[in-house]
């Protein structure tokens, strides 16, 4: 049953997220009310200390919520209080309708009595005042003479496709609404690429290279296990750290994954700053390897070689590929690629979160750290370690050395 005495409200939301929050509320009406039950929803408008809100109500006359169950309803899932009557889905669906509350400054309340029935109701603040110091992208419904609605920009402040970090973030979980709250965690700072079991986790993760992957170990068709092992033997992926997922807290099973290449792990249920925290770790560490590399590709070479340790394998063999083609002043990303039997744009993506540096300029730059380790010797004139670095032009030469030493092959020489 619908009841609404309004004819209309001005509200800025967004519609994909207010639509899955009523779907979440009646989907757990219908599920704790019975066949011959009733459940409304209405639509009112309030003022509250001056603001206006439009209210949203889903009622039923199902069987209620226990009173001890009401404060912690919508972190039931992460805090692990759930009671048998108290499902795991209607936890995460709760959790998500109050996350969507929170993104548009409003309120979500329960009233509940046993074998009375409950109501949640949706506090959405009227107007566009309560956004003033966020960015969002703005879109306006409009309707064509045709009748169908279409959607234009009014106002881009920030793209929801290029999140602040523009870190991508694989999530790997068969069950819809885990997955679906964890994206509604780090959408807004991560771009989040989804998969519903570890077959998919691999497809995509080979496809996109996202920057961490968490995954859940109990799926369907390939579980976290063999999902971890599988990408950890792919040249293209090896690298991309992986937080686990696990309802169990068997000591086998948590060695099992970091065995198999996992980085680390989180109980479920889990508390959410936790899987944030871990999430930043492991992303930060990625960048200071990152930097490490760069660093090292930049440097000039000493007779002292660097150490091994914590060298990634795969920049391990692109720089021995790149040094046993020095000597081909046609070696390109093309044929990199090709030595690596990968193509050349997941080359590039690989490179790049590992280095900071594009194909060629890594290939540039360990060319020309070549060139200084030769000069060093004082065998060789600058033209003939310019040649034996795969530079035939002796002007470009000088140009990428002064480029990345800040002095001319001459004068480092002499240094």
């Amino acid at each position: 049953m619908l009841d609404s005495g309004i004819r209309s409200l001005d509200l800025w939301i967004d519609s994909g997220k207010i639509e899955s929050a009523l779907r979440n509320l009646l989907s757990n009406a219908f599920k704790y009310t019975s066949s011959n039950g009733k459940i409304s929803v209405s639509l009112s408008e309030k003022e509250l200390d001056g603001i206006k809100y439009c209210l949203l109500s889903v009622a039923d006359n199902g069987p209620g919520i226990a009173e001890e169950l009401q404060e912690h309803i919508f972190d039931s899932f992460i805090t692990g209080k759930n009671e048998p009557s108290f499902s795991t889905r209607m936890g995460i669906g709760l959790r998500i309708v109050k996350n969507t509350m929170d993104m548009h400054h409003g309120n979500v309340l329960l009233e509940s009595s046993p074998d009375k029935g409950t109501e949640f109701t949706l506090y959405i603040p009227c107007g566009k005042e309560h956004f003033r110091d966020d960015h969002y992208e703005l879109i306006e419904k409009t309707q064509e003479p045709d009748g169908k609605d279409t959607y234009f920009d009014v106002e881009k402040q920030s793209e929801p496709s290029q999140p602040n970090s523009g870190k991508k973030l694989l999530i790997v979980e068969d069950n819809d609404e885990i997955r679906g709250y964890i994206n509604t965690l780090f959408s807004k700072e991560y771009q989040v690429l989804e998969a519903h079991n570890g077959k998919e986790g691999v497809e995509t993760a080979i496809t996109e290279i996202p920057d961490l992957i968490v995954s859940d170990i109990m799926m369907p068709v390939m579980d976290g296990f063999a999902y971890v092992r599988e990408i950890r033997q792919h040249l293209q992926t090896a690298h991309i750290p992986v937080i686990m997922l696990t309802a169990k807290a068997e000591e086998e099973d948590l060695l099992k994954s970091t065995r198999m290449g996992a980085d680390d792990y989180v109980m479920k249920p889990f508390n959410p700053e936790v899987l944030k925290a871990k999430v930043e770790n492991l992303i930060r560490m990625r960048e200071q390897l990152k930097r490490i590399y760069t660093k090292t590709l930049m440097l000039k070479h000493t007779a002292e070689e660097p150490e091994e340790e914590g060298k990634d394998p795969f920049m391990q063999q692109v720089i021995n590929i790149i040094e046993a083609n020095l000597t081909n002043p046609d070696f390109s990303a093309k044929a990199l690629a090709g030595f690596l039997n990968i193509s050349q744009p997941t080359l590039y993506r690989k490179i790049k979160q590992q280095s900071n540096l594009s194909i060629i300029e890594v290939i540039r730059s360990i060319r020309i750290s070549k060139a200084a380790s030769l000069i060093m010797q004082r065998k060789y004139s600058v033209q003939e370690v310019a040649e034996m670095v795969g530079y035939n032009d002796i002007t470009t030469f000088r140009k990428h050395f002064m480029n990345q030493f800040g002095v001319s092959p001459s004068r480092y020489n002499a240094l």
